[in-house]
Parts: structure tokens; C-alpha cells; sequence
């Protein structure tokens, strides 16, 4: 089977994972219905814009691969602050469901790119 196949298997794993567990975690939190969907879609497209940045530096810049790696997490870090935690502390604390509606998405994504990239053939 060829690399490319493998790799869009992968992905494509990684979006049933998703779909998966996210009526699992809309059913747990029902009131933050709304919410969650944007978790789940905000954390889809980084962890996307992750792998496809790291995939290119496999490939093109295997030299700058720790920078390009430094910059996604930057990213997601700067998503983070500038989106969810104001939302989140709007009542003035953090609880733990909070912190559940971003980090089951972001925690799944980190999966999916380890797990995709440690596969990665160069």
C-alpha cells in the first residue's frame, strides 16, 4: 500500500476518532452544546494546520522541523488565550467541565499527530 494511501488513512482514522467521541462528550455536556461543536471544529482545523506544517517540514525542511513544530504549538497556545480562555473565565473561574470542552478535542488532535507523524516513512 503506498505511503500516500497510509497517511490519508490515518487521517481519515483520526476524523472517525473524532466523530466518535465528540457525541459521546455532547452528551456529557448538553447545556454547552454550542460550544463544544466549536471546540471540536477549532481544534480539527489546528491539528490539521499542525500535521500538514509538519508533514512539509518531513519532507522539504527536516533542519527547521523543531521551529516548525515550536510555531504549532504557539498557535494552538494563542487559540487558546485569545478565544476559549476568555470564554471560559467569563464567570470567573475555570471548572473542570470548562476544561474538559478544550481539552478532550486539543488532546485528541496531539494523538492523531503523534500517532500520524511516528508512522511517518522518510
Amino acid at each position: 500500500m503506498g505511503e500516500r494511501l497510509k497517511n490519508s488513512l490515518r487521517l481519515f482514522y483520526f476524523v472517525l476518532l473524532m466523530g466518535i467521541v465528540g457525541p459521546i462528550h455532547f452528551q456529557s455536556y448538553p447545556e454547552a452544546a454550542s460550544f463544544l461543536m466549536l471546540s471540536y471544529i477549532v481544534n480539527f482545523i489546528l491539528a490539521l494546520f499542525s500535521l500538514l506544517l509538519l508533514y512539509w517540514g518531513l519532507t522539504k525542511k527536516k533542519e527547521n522541523l523543531s521551529s516548525f513544530y515550536l510555531i504549532t504549538v504557539a498557535v494552538k497556545l494563542g487559540v487558546y488565550f485569545l478565544f476559549f480562555h476568555p470564554q471560559f473565565y467569563l464567570d470567573g473561574q475555570l471548572t473542570r467541565s470548562e476544561f474538559f470542552i478544550f481539552f478532550i478535542p486539543y488532546a485528541l488532535g496531539l494523538l492523531a499527530e503523534i500517532v500520524i507523524l511516528f508512522r511517518f516513512k522518510f
